[in-house]
C-alpha cells in the first residue's frame, strides 16, 4: 500500500497566491519528511480552480525540494501542448529527480480551457492517443518523425533530449472514469487513477459499485487479451480531512470542499450547461448534470455518500478499508488542501493520517506499507 498527497493549487483569494504556494511547498516537504510515498499534482488553465498551468514547471520545483518521495502529474493534459515540448519537459523532470517521476495523462474535461486555446474538445481523445505515442516514443527512440500525424506533424526526424532516467520511460497512469476509458487502460497496459470526486458526479450515490462493476470488466478484459490484470497499480483521489474530532472534521472541511464541487461542475458543464453536451463526454457531462440538478453537490450530500472523507482516525480508516476492499487500491491519494483549506488543518491532517489512519488500514486489510519515502 502506497500513501500520497494532491494538490490543485487552489486560490480562491489571488492576494494570497505567494503565500499559498509557499505554503504547498513546505507540505510536500512534510510528506516525504512523514513518510508519503509520493505528491501528484494537477494542472488547469483560465480559473481560481487550479492556478498550475503546467504541471512539469511546479513538478521541477518539488523534484529540487525532495530527495526520496515519488513526483506526478495527475495528470498532464496531452491536447493542450506539443508533445516533444511535453516529451522534452518531463524528460527533464525526471532527471531533475533522479528518476521520482510518475507520468499521469488525460485529456481534459473543462470546455472553457479548449475554447480558450481554439481546440476541438470533441477530438481530444483522438489528440490524447496521438500526442502519448509521440511522447513515448521521443522517449524510447534515439530520433523520430511523424511525418503523417493528425494534429501534431513532425517533419524531419529529431532528437528529444534529455531522455528519462527511468527505462524504457517513467511508469504511466492514465485517468480513468468511463467505462470505455477501463477498457483503454486494460488494453494499455497503464495504471489506473481514479477519483472519487469524478466518479461520484457521474454516479451519485452508486460511484462505488459502478467503479467496482468497472474494474470487473477491466480485469475480465486483462485475462481475454492476456494481461496479468493485477500488474498496472490501482490510484485512488479523495477529498480528505482527518482531525481528532469527528463533527469538528465535518464542519472545517465543508466550505471548501463544497466550494471544489460547485466550481468543478460549473466548469464541467460550460457556460451553456445542458444545451451542449460534447462528443465523447456525453457520459461524465450528463452525470454532472444530473448531480447538480438534484441536488447531490450539497455538503450532506457529499458527506452521506462517501464523495469526501471528513473525520476522525477511526472513521477516516474505516472510509479507505472500504475502498480497498471493493476495489483493491494500491495507492490512496488524499487531498486536503481543497479550495484553500488553511495550512495549518493541511499539516495536522497529514500528520493524524500517517499516525493514526495508516496502521489501521493496513493492519485491516493485510498490506504492508511502502518504504520508498521512509
Amino acid at each position: 500500500m502506497r500513501w500520497g498527497i494532491f494538490s490543485l493549487s487552489q486560490t480562491p483569494d489571488q492576494d494570497v497566491v505567494v503565500q499559498t504556494i509557499d505554503e504547498h511547498m513546505e507540505q510536500y516537504k512534510l510528506a516525504e519528511d512523514l513518510g508519503y510515498d509520493s505528491i501528484w499534482l494537477a494542472e488547469h488553465l483560465f480559473s481560481t480552480y487550479g492556478i498550475v498551468t503546467s504541471t512539469q514547471v511546479l513538478l521541477a520545483a518539488v523534484a529540487r525540494a525532495t530527495k526520496k518521495i515519488r513526483i506526478g502529474s495527475a495528470i498532464s493534459v496531452l491536447p493542450f501542448n506539443h508533445p516533444l515540448r511535453t516529451a522534452g519537459d518531463f524528460g527533464f523532470v525526471d532527471v531533475l529527480s533522479n528518476g521520482r517521476l510518475d507520468f499521469g495523462v488525460g485529456r481534459a474535461y473543462q470546455p472553457h480551457e479548449f475554447t480558450a486555446l481554439g481546440l476541438d474538445m470533441s477530438k481530444s481523445r483522438e489528440m490524447y492517443t496521438e500526442a502519448l505515442d509521440i511522447i513515448l516514443r521521443s522517449w524510447t527512440e534515439e530520433k523520430i518523425d511523424n511525418p503523417n500525424g493528425e494534429f501534431w506533424k513532425i517533419p524531419v526526424e529529431v532528437e528529444v533530449l534529455p531522455k528519462p532516467v527511468q527505462k524504457p520511460h517513467p511508469p504511466i497512469w492514465s485517468a480513468t472514469v468511463s467505462p470505455e476509458s477501463f477498457i483503454a487502460v486494460a488494453e494499455s497496459g497503464y495504471n489506473l487513477i481514479m477519483g472519487a470526486p469524478f466518479a461520484y458526479r457521474i454516479y451519485r450515490e452508486e460511484w462505488v459499485d459502478k467503479m467496482a462493476e468497472s474494474i470487473g470488466t477491466y480485469e475480465a478484459h486483462c485475462v481475454e487479451i492476456g494481461r496479468d490484470p493485477k500488474a498496472a497499480k490501482r490510484l485512488m483521489l479523495v477529498p480528505f480531512y482527518c482531525d481528532t474530532d469527528a463533527e469538528r472534521a465535518r464542519s472545517t472541511f465543508g466550505a471548501y470542499v463544497t466550494w471544489f464541487y460547485r466550481k468543478v461542475s460549473g466548469h464541467q458543464l460550460g457556460a451553456k450547461k445542458e444545451e451542449v453536451i460534447v462528443k465523447g463526454y456525453e457520459t461524465a457531462m450528463s452525470g454532472n448534470l444530473k448531480s447538480m440538478k438534484e441536488g447531490y453537490l450539497e455538503y450532506d450530500m457529499l458527506h452521506k455518500y462517501g464523495a469526501i472523507c471528513a473525520s476522525d482516525p477511526d472513521g477516516c480508516a474505516d472510509f479507505l478499508i472500504n475502498l480497498q476492499k471493493k476495489l483493491g487500491i494500491d495507492e490512496f491519494v488524499l487531498w486536503t488542501s481543497v479550495g484553500g483549506l488553511p495550512h495549518e488543518n493541511c499539516v495536522n491532517s497529514m500528520k493524524l493520517v500517517m499516525e493514526r489512519v495508516v496502521p489501521k488500514v493496513e493492519a485491516a486489510c493485510g498490506i504492508k506499507a511502502s518504504t520508498a519515502a521512509a
